[in-house]
């Protein structure tokens, strides 16, 4: 992180979340890419909470998420990556209180905060108002330009892997979002998108866009499973 060497000495580090999802798609990726499971994959988690990660040889090299779940792309209820000169402007401005803003940036922010109408995709997505699409498109805008910086750390990428409750669920959401990267040669089959099947790449797209839903509890399963047998 961007901060004094003496603080990131002390544990204020990039840490990141979502880790059992990850785990738990890097372990599926052979079943669905075969030998390019082991490539340059971003698996983007896609729900209330969201964030993106970046995977070489089925292990992180990058995420969006920092030390908190606030960082990153925009969320349900959060904020996401936020101009820290904000969060002064609303102590020493405005004089909010540390309990006001942690309300605003994790309750009352993303989605919700943005639309002025709900933290639910599916909800958004039904409502034809300004304030709604504004929200759709500023979460995909956010998601796409995340992705490109991911891609950068990896010098390309291979494959993208949609999951999660709008990963999985949205066609609209992934649709957007791959328009914004067809330089990268992503390109979508529509009507395999819209059926949400796993592969929803089309035959020119040089790079695989998969959707794979996600299962966090399968992971916590195994590990007290693992863990029990070790007692």
């Amino acid at each position: 992180m961007e901060l004094p060497r003496s603080l990131t000495d002390e544990g204020i580090l990039r840490y990141g979340f979502h880790g059992l999802s990850y785990e738990y798609i890097a372990s599926t990726l052979p079943q669905h890419l075969g030998d390019r499971a082991d490539g340059r994959v971003i698996v983007a988690h896609l729900g209330s909470g969201a964030s993106m990660c970046a995977m070489k040889d089925r292990r992180s090299v990058a995420t969006s998420m920092g030390l908190t779940a606030l960082d990153g792309l925009v969320m349900g209820r959060r904020c996401g990556s936020l101009d820290p000169g904000v969060v002064l402007y609303l102590l020493e401005e405005k004089g909010l209180t540390s309990e006001q803003i942690t309300s605003l940036l994790y309750s009352k922010s993303g989605l919700l905060g943005v639309s002025g109408i709900s933290n639910d995709m599916a909800v958004l997505e039904a409502d034809s108002s300004a304030q709604a699409q504004e929200a759709i498109e500023l979460f995909c805008y956010r998601a796409a330009r995340e992705l490109t910086a991911l891609a950068t750390d990896m010098a390309g990428i291979d494959a993208i892997v949609f999951t999660a409750g709008i990963g999985k669920n949205s066609a609209l959401v992934r649709r957007l979002i791959c328009q914004r990267l067809a330089w990268l040669g992503v390109d979508l089959d529509v009507t395999a998108n819209e059926r949400g099947i796993a592969h929803i790449q089309s035959t020119a797209s040089d790079v695989s866009v998969i959707v794979i839903p996600t299962d966090e509890e399968a992971v916590i399963a195994a590990k007290t499973r693992m863990l029990t047998c070790s007692v």
